[in-house]
């Protein structure tokens, strides 16, 4: 596992499946992360958005899914390079 992965399953410790990683925590993962984990990040969302050609248009429940995702890797992104 990733540091990066590591850090993720660490900040979801305690939290239900339907609860969201709290924006603190998100912080917390984006302090930690240095060079190896910014390039992680970066190929994640890069897959993301590759993945999200090959699913079809009435699976929008895992469009949802994978635009949430982008969604967060591109704030943890912005919080890891101090992007504004």
């Amino acid at each position: 596992m990733s540091t990066l992965s590591t850090l993720i399953a660490q900040a979801s410790e305690g939290l239900c499946i339907q609860q969201n990683i709290p924006l603190e925590r998100w912080e917390a993962i984006a302090s930690q992360c240095g060079p190896a984990e910014i390039a992680e990040i970066e190929e994640r969302i890069a897959a993301l958005i590759a993945e999200l050609g090959t699913i079809e248009e009435w699976d929008g429940e895992t469009l949802d899914d994978i635009n949430i995702a982008i969604y967060r890797f591109s704030q943890l992104l912005k919080l890891s390079t101090g992007a504004p």
